[in-house]
């Protein structure tokens, strides 16, 4: 069974001035692939079997993107061969630049 696990931190702003004609950053995405493995005593582990950003333009995009490229990676069809779950993750906002 694939799963995936989506948590959305705050979201970033690209300093614009609120221009739609303004060109957009495209958002990133902290990923990581995770496998649970259990250790001698039986008790499981989750282990990051890779961890890397994508850049894309929704969620499901970036899905999809760090899906072929783990799977070009570790040269497979079928990324669960090494992980259980996929974890998608907005960075962290900037804090915000205080005026002086």
């Amino acid at each position: 069974m694939r799963q995936i696990k989506y948590a959305c931190g705050a979201s970033r702003q690209n300093g614009g001035s609120g221009n739609p004609q303004e060109e957009r950053v495209m958002p990133s995405f902290n990923v990581r692939f995770i496998k649970t493995v259990c250790d001698d005593t039986g008790h499981e582990h989750r282990a990051c079997q890779a961890a890397f950003k994508v850049d894309a333009a929704s969620l499901s995009a970036a899905a999809q993107q760090a899906e072929a490229d783990f799977c070009k990676q570790k040269s497979v069809r079928d990324w669960t061969v090494f992980a259980d779950v996929i974890e998608l993750r907005t960075p962290p906002a900037l804090p915000p630049v205080w005026a002086g």
